[in-house]
């Protein structure tokens, strides 16, 4: 089995940990409309879920690395441009999300009448703020720019 192969087997495996880590981060955490005393649950799941996360990370940008190798430098450009434009909506969006969650629980942490008053940002109601399926995919999209710059960065050292 050749190294690319291996490595999108690796990719893939972790991606399917990271998916059920986010799940289950998305699961045990309270509805706005809910009341909860019982503390965020959901901190069970993060502690696994984000260092399985960073590994598929790490793993899709090698697994990207070795699959452009053969690619033309205009290519990589346009491609790394697209990633771009996705990336910027994916902030959009995510900003988005960010403001309508804080207006369903009636403020953030320092206004008394929300739900979340004196318990930080990150809460048994706010996971979702930092494990969403924008979030997922931001983190891959940036991971291939990385991957796509660091390769444009080794092809014209190589050049010169």
């Amino acid at each position: 089995m050749n190294q690319r192969k291996k490595l999108m087997i690796i990719c893939f495996i972790f991606m399917v940990l990271s998916l059920i880590g986010f799940a289950l981060i998305a699961g045990s955490t309270m509805n706005p409309s809910q009341y909860s005393g019982n503390g965020n649950f959901a901190i069970l799941f993060t502690m696994p879920t984000v260092p399985i996360y960073l590994i598929f990370l790490y793993y899709l940008s090698r697994w990207i690395d070795k699959a452009i190798n053969g690619i033309s430098v205009k290519n990589r450009l346009t491609f790394l441009g697209c990633l771009a434009v996705v990336f910027v909506v994916l902030i959009f969006l995510e900003v988005r999300y960010i403001q309508n969650l804080v207006i369903l629980l009636g403020g953030g942490p320092e206004s008394p009448e929300s739900r979340i008053y004196r318990f930080g940002w990150y809460n048994q109601y706010t996971n979702t703020l930092y494990f969403n399926w924008i979030t997922f995919i931001l983190g891959m999209v940036l991971s291939v720019i990385i991957s796509i710059g660091y390769s444009l960065i080794k092809k014209s050292s190589n050049n010169n």
